[in-house]
Order: structure tokens, then C-alpha cells, then sequence
């Protein structure tokens, strides 16, 4: 008997679970039908992939590689239905995009209008995570895109492209010393101590090279989980921080409670990539899809060259 698409997928849902009855549920099976379905696979394979007791389930160590070749088989699945789709209508369909947090809210509105009226068809299902979480799920086949910033380029599954360059804006205290300056060198910022963000979402890196460049540092007490928060930060007169631009035109001009002063000339920002499997079917529709990012760019970002 050969393996059947839904045994994969029964199998996958009960890795991914643990749980019988949670897997059916997830598939819109009964749980018998599900559990004959894994009992069929074992067969076939003549190996025994799913240790069952009263209390738990666990995977064999051969049923969690057959699970993790049953996700890559189901992505490679997902993808050519979607390629043999887009051949005739591109941009339809669902795609999944992971986009970073510090990120998504501030660029997305310049993109999101026009590409529901240019592709009505089209199903964007959108996740905010760190950075990692979003390349580990692009990885596993959970995620088909990601916008990020400076994504991994020595890693040979992946295709980067950059979009643009985000700049980044100093943000001050009302009566700090150089709010009265109407645009900043770095080097202004020799001395400072700036609040920092925590890990995971992509202007933390950019950042502290910007620090290290003027001869400032990171401020030892106190670090943020968000730009809000940065920004409430900076209200209070905790300290000065770095803020990028989408966000800045996006939020922060509007606040009377801080300084917000652009770099004359600007250093080098963040740069924000697209990011997809190599092994994709779908690389026409991620080319339309960055040339119409491309083309509905604010001003306020930097373009990439070519």
C-alpha cells in the first residue's frame, strides 16, 4: 500500500500536538479514523512511529525524522498547487509572511492597500515575531516569506533580497543638550548612554554599530521591549535612544514629549530584507510582490541600489 498525503498529514498534526484527540480536531477527523490512519502508515513503513500510553503520547526517534520529511513533502505539496495557481492568476492564494515587530505596523500601510486592490485574491496571513523565531519558522515550512532586517546571506537555502535601507533618528529628551541642534553628526553622541532595545527585533544590532561609530554606549540600567516603550522611555528623561524611521514618521513626530533629530549625513540604517526557500516554486510571485514593495516606498527609507 503506498503512503497517502493525508497519512503525512495525520502524522505531522499528531508530532506537532502530542495528542490524539487534538490532532483529529485540528484535521477535522474523528479520532479513530486519525489513529487508523498512523496505523496504516506504520504498517506500510513496517516501523513503529508513535508510542501511545494512557497518560502520553511521544514520537520514536524514526517517527520524528518520517514527521520532519512529511512537513518538507506537505511544504513542497503546498507549493507547486500554489505555483500551478499563480501560472494563471499570480498573487492568489494564501501566503504566509513573517514580518518583524519593529517592522510590520509602520511599513505595511504604505503596501497593504495596494495589493488587496491589485490582488483581491489574494489571502495574507501575517505573523509578528523576533527575528530567529520567524528564519526557524520560514525553515520548517510554517512561513512562505519574511521581511526582516539583515537576514543571514552564508546560508545557502535561503534567497535574500534587500529592499531598502531604514535610517535611524536620535531621539531626546526635552532640554537634553543637543535637542537645540537641528539635525545631529553622530559623533554628537559621543558620551551618551542610550537606551537599547532587547534582542530579537532587529534595530538592536544597528543600533549599538551606530554607538560604537559616535563613541557613545549602551545605557547600563535600562532597556526596552518596544519602540513605544523606547520612546515612553525617552518622555520621561530616563535617557536618549535610536528610533527607525517608518516608526518615527509613523509615531514618534507626533509626540510633543521628545526631540526627534535626523543625522546630516545620514549613517548607514538597517537594512530590510525579503527572504524566502530557495527551493521555492513561488520566485515569480515573490519578484512582483518586491517590486511593488519597491515601487510604494515612502520617502523616508533609502532604496536599495539595483
Amino acid at each position: 500500500m503506498a503512503v497517502s498525503l493525508r497519512q503525512l498529514r495525520c502524522l505531522v498534526a499528531v508530532a506537532e500536538t502530542l495528542h490524539f484527540r487534538r490532532a483529529a480536531e485540528r484535521l477535522g477527523l474523528s479520532q479513530p479514523a486519525l489513529s487508523a490512519q498512523v496505523a496504516q502508515f506504520e504498517d506500510t513503513l513496517g516501523v513503529l512511529l508513535v508510542e501511545r500510553t494512557r497518560r502520553r503520547v511521544l514520537l520514536t526517534p524514526v517517527g520524528r525524522e518520517v514527521a520532519d520529511r512529511a512537513r518538507a513533502i506537505l511544504r513542497d505539496v503546498a507549493d507547486l498547487e500554489q505555483a500551478a495557481q499563480a501560472g494563471s492568476r499570480p498573487l492568489a492564494g494564501t501566503l504566509r509572511v513573517g514580518v518583524l515587530r519593529t517592522l510590520g505596523p509602520y511599513l505595511l500601510p504604505h503596501i497593504l492597500p495596494v495589493l488587496r486592490s491589485r490582488y483581491p485574491e489574494l489571502r495574507l496571513y501575517l505573523r509578528e515575531e523576533p527575528q530567529d523565531r520567524l528564519l526557524a519558522e520560514l525553515a520548517h515550512g510554517d512561513l512562505d516569506l519574511l521581511l526582516v532586517a539583515a537576514a543571514p546571506r552564508d546560508d545557502d537555502h535561503l534567497t535574500v533580497r534587500t529592499l531598502f535601507r531604514e535610517p535611524l533618528y536620535a531621539v531626546l529628551p526635552l532640554g537634553h543638550r543637543l535637542a537645540e541642534k537641528q539635525s545631529l553628526m553622530p559623533s554628537d553622541l559621543a558620551g551618551e548612554r542610550l537606551i537599547m532595545l532587547e534582542e530579537g527585533d532587529g534595530m538592536r544590532e544597528p543600533a549599538l554599530v551606530l554607538c560604537r561609530q559616535a563613541g557613545a554606549a549602551e545605557h547600563p540600567d535600562f532597556r526596552a521591549t518596544s519602540l513605544d516603550s523606547l520612546r515612553q522611555m525617552v518622555a520621561t528623561g530616563l535617557g536618549a535612544t535610536l528610533l527607525p524611521a517608518l516608526y518615527v514618521k509613523a509615531e514618534a513626530e507626533a509626540d510633543d514629549q521628545i526631540a526627534v533629530r535626523p543625522f546630516q549625513p545620514p549613517p548607514p540604517g538597517r537594512p530590510i530584507d525579503m527572504v524566502w526557500r530557495r527551493t521555492t516554486s513561488r520566485v515569480e510571485e515573490y519578484r512582483l510582490l518586491e517590486r511593488m514593495i519597491e515601487d510604494n516606498l515612502p520617502d523616508v527609507v533609502e532604496r536599495a541600489a539595483g
